[in-house]
């Protein structure tokens, strides 16, 4: 049922009305969400606080998995597919052939494509309407959003409510879960001279700088996108600049984000005054903290808590198979987070071609079935596992940590050289 598309002054009460679920957020996992239960005959309202035609383009990646999970082929969000990833540290640099091309993708366009969807399968969609919280009734949850634009309030119960709002989540801090820490992400778009291979992403290691990695995208042949996650926001845009420069490479387009890290034992979920409340995305933390990739673990997130709607089950049990890949990452993570340059140049070196053959048959979303199978044939890997206890970072790490807002990053996700809060830009 519909709300009316009526003008009502910001200090009236509005009669509220009712619909089975309340989706907060038209994000690829919000827009998902609400397609999958609308086409199972749920009633779905979803309410976002921008304009829907005014969307921020930024150039993801994501496995193969993202046809899977999705259940179908996002051929126009796709710009491009990627049939190598290139592993580069000072000294040394590893090619590996992926069994199932990665997945270059525009995210702009992948969001009007799940917006089409959705309103195809009848979820109403109220772009400009800001969620301002609600009250536990007897009918269920008692919603207030308001219209940005005419600042008139609409009211709504419902006895299902999902967040998917981002990682900075109202939905979230309304409920009390709470967000998860964040990290900057950083990327220009660039066109490097003479062009670029546009089947091969590379990945550059350098502890020194960030914990993480930096990498180059590429959306065709003349263009790329250059980016990291950055260890603290107030070095970041120096740190991708330098690097740029020392790739002779010049900025068209800065592109930034902050992402949520997943923390094991935080539950997206939560059950007030007999209503159900699901995040969803990244206001679940449903990101891989290894690459600080959510696309396909965001959507796998989301079709669990679709699961658990329709089939009125214990949101844990549907979560848990995704939660345990999660939690590996973080594990590989941790270690990962204290390897210093002599540390990745051995570990490529140690990657033979049989080696190389189960890297590339398994994707970033396959982690646990990959590590399984390097343990059995490949133990001599096992030696890394020493940095999960080491206590302190072998790397010497240039940017200094920031102080801001209180978002800080887990102790088993962090480096070991020093605790890490990051500003809001």
């Amino acid at each position: 049922m519909a709300i009316p598309h009526t003008t009502l002054v910001a200090n009236r009460r509005p009669t509220p009305l009712h619909c089975e679920v309340a989706i907060v957020g038209a994000s690829i996992a919000g827009l998902f969400a609400a397609d999958l239960l609308a086409r199972q005959g749920r009633q779905v309202h979803l309410f976002e606080a921008g304009d829907l035609t005014r969307l921020q383009s930024r150039t993801l990646i994501a496995t193969a998995q993202l046809e899977d999970v999705l259940g179908f082929f996002p051929q126009e969000a796709v710009i491009n597919r990627i049939a190598t990833m290139e592993l580069i540290t000072t000294s040394t640099g590893l090619k590996l052939a992926l069994g199932r091309a990665d997945l270059v993708v525009e995210r702009a366009t992948l969001i009007r494509l799940l917006t089409r969807r959705a309103r195809e399968a009848g979820v109403e969609i109220w772009p400009n309407h800001r969620f301002l919280g609600f009250e536990p009734t007897n009918g269920g949850l008692h919603l207030t959003m308001q219209n940005k634009l005419d600042k008139s309030l609409r009211q709504l119960t419902t006895r299902t409510l999902v967040g998917a709002d981002g990682a900075t989540s109202q939905v979230a801090g309304a409920t009390g879960i709470g967000h998860f820490p964040r990290v900057p992400l950083l990327q220009a778009l660039v066109e490097p001279k003479g062009g670029c291979d546009p089947t091969n992403v590379r990945v550059w290691f350098e502890p020194r700088q960030t914990a993480y990695f930096y990498w180059s995208i590429p959306e065709n042949a003349k263009r790329a996108a250059v980016g990291f996650i950055a260890d603290d926001s107030a070095t970041a845009k120096a740190l991708l600049l330098g690097f740029l420069r020392d790739k002779g490479l010049r900025p068209l387009q800065i592109q930034a984000a902050r992402i949520p890290l997943f923390v094991s034992g935080r539950r997206p979920w939560k059950r007030i005054a007999g209503c159900d409340v699901y995040l969803v995305g990244d206001a679940a933390g449903h990101v891989k903290v290894t690459t600080v990739g959510g696309l396909v673990t965001g959507l796998r997130g989301a079709q669990a808590a679709v699961q658990a709607i329709l089939n009125n089950t214990d949101s844990r049990a549907v979560l848990r198979p995704l939660e345990r890949e999660l939690w590996l990452h973080g594990l590989i993570r941790r270690a990962l987070n204290r390897f210093s340059p002599p540390d990745y140049q051995r570990l490529l070196q140690s990657i033979d071609a049989s080696t190389a053959a189960l890297l590339g048959r398994y994707t970033r979303d396959e982690l646990a079935q990959m590590a399984l199978r390097l343990a059995f044939t490949q133990p001599r890997l096992l030696a890394f596992a020493r940095h999960l206890v080491l206590p302190e970072s072998h790397r010497r790490r240039s940017a200094a940590p920031a102080t801001d807002h209180g978002d800080t990053v887990p102790a088993a996700l962090r480096p070991a050289s020093a605790p890490l809060r990051f500003e809001e830009k």
